[in-house]
């Protein structure tokens, strides 16, 4: 778990897994992650810096700043990210199957019996968002103490909090990162160690390739949305497009898919709020969200396939201008003035993700005291580390359920 994770450089020289080593490990992962990217980070690190020992922790790091940097779901591209370097593409490709592959076949399939069967799911998912609460939790304090330890990174966590707070601007998010970068820039000194991670050069050589491929789909999703605007070419292009404007992670996409969906009729609000939920308490990623508003939007024993089509849309920019950018990153990894201002980055997205667990997520979920109480005793497990989180989350749906915590309203 996050909060278990050892914090200090590793500087064994790291093991390269086996492409079924990637594949395995990350279904795994995509099996048992809840609680969202932080969460899923939390993850990363321990099974693939503590415990396997792929990885160093200043590697891992390096990556991770990256897809702090790039637009897209930050855990997705870290586990992509992690398959390029051991094994280039293939293995990214690995790593994104076998940890999107649970999830998506859940929201695809969610989406397909919400709208074939007409279920009200609202019960099971103010569970799971409880559940959800918890775990988020135990993973923001886990992120905290790997990039936000000492007065100046605890200075811009907090900084970057009370803004994101008070001024409810989503779209502000990557000025303030940047901003957050500036303040590393000014008062943090990095510490001296390794400069980067190797990357394959099998991903190096679609380097050009990936950046290219990008602008080119941009303009022609956006062409052809031009030219044929009543077709799905429409809704493939606003997919396309929230995935390369999203900074911050996935939450940040939500505004960007409802105007894109909800304002134009593509889906219902109430269709989009129940998978929202859903998305949020499912392992894996929250960007297969796409997956369930295709299978909404579809029609008949479509629906599965437009679903994955839409999920596969939404992650794709994000992963071309990874494989784009990766490459090269160990180099600009050499600068100590880069490494000061990912660190000021860094400790400005432990408050990002600080201020999204305050609202909306324990605004909108703890609705009463015996809420609060289930919260907390999960955490405390959590955090106490003795009892497998699955054992914990099975624990905190029992004890909501025999209290009747879980109403429809």
């Amino acid at each position: 778990m996050a909060a278990q994770a050892n914090t200090s450089v590793n500087t064994a020289t790291p093991t390269t897994p086996s492409h079924a080593q990637i594949f395995l490990s990350f279904l795994w992962l995509g099996l048992t992650s809840f609680g969202g990217p932080v969460a899923h980070i939390g993850y990363f690190r321990v099974a693939f810096v503590d415990r396997n020992r792929w990885i160093t922790a200043t590697g891992f790091q390096h990556l991770l700043a990256l897809c702090h940097m790039l637009p897209g779901p930050s855990s997705s591209q870290l586990g992509f990210a992690l398959g390029v370097s051991w094994r280039g593409l293939g293995g990214g490709v690995l790593a994104f199957v076998g940890f999107t592959l649970p999830s998506a076949l859940m929201m695809i399939g969610f989406g397909y019996g919400l709208v074939t069967l007409s279920v009200n799911f609202s019960s099971l998912i103010m569970a799971l968002k409880l559940v959800t609460a918890a775990v988020v939790l135990h993973a923001v304090i886990g992120m905290a103490k790997g990039f936000a330890l000492g007065v100046e990174k605890v200075a811009i966590a907090i900084a970057m909090a009370a803004v994101v707070l008070w001024v409810d601007m989503p779209f502000l998010t990557p000025l303030l990162i940047l901003g957050c970068g500036g303040l590393g820039l000014l008062l943090i000194h990095p510490d001296q160690g390794e400069a980067g991670v190797q990357v394959s050069g099998h991903g190096r050589n679609w380097s050009s390739f990936a950046l290219v491929l990008f602008v080119e789909a941009l303009a022609g999703l956006l062409l052809l949305a031009h030219l044929l605007p009543e077709s799905g070419w429409f809704a493939l292009s606003q997919f396309y497009l929230a995935g390369t404007l999203v900074f911050g992670g996935g939450h940040v996409v939500l505004p960007l898919l409802e105007a894109s969906v909800v304002d134009t009729g593509l889906v219902s609000l109430t269709d989009f709020l129940a998978g929202y939920g859903m998305a949020q308490v499912m392992p894996g990623p929250l960007f297969t969200f796409g997956g369930f508003l295709g299978a909404v939007m579809g029609e008949g024993a479509m629906a599965p396939l437009w679903g994955a089509v839409v999920m596969l849309v939404l992650f794709l920019p994000s992963f071309l201008l990874l494989l784009g950018v990766l490459p090269y990153w160990q180099k600009w990894m050499l600068s100590s003035r880069l490494r000061a201002a990912l660190a000021g980055n860094n400790a400005g997205v432990v408050g990002l993700l600080a201020a999204v667990l305050i609202n909306p997520v324990l605004l909108t979920t703890i609705r009463t005291p015996q809420d609060g109480v289930l919260v907390a005793t999960g955490l405390a497990l959590l955090l106490w580390g003795r009892i497998n989180p699955i054992v914990v989350i099975l624990a905190m749906l029992a004890a909501g359920w025999g209290l009747g915590l879980f109403g429809a309203g």
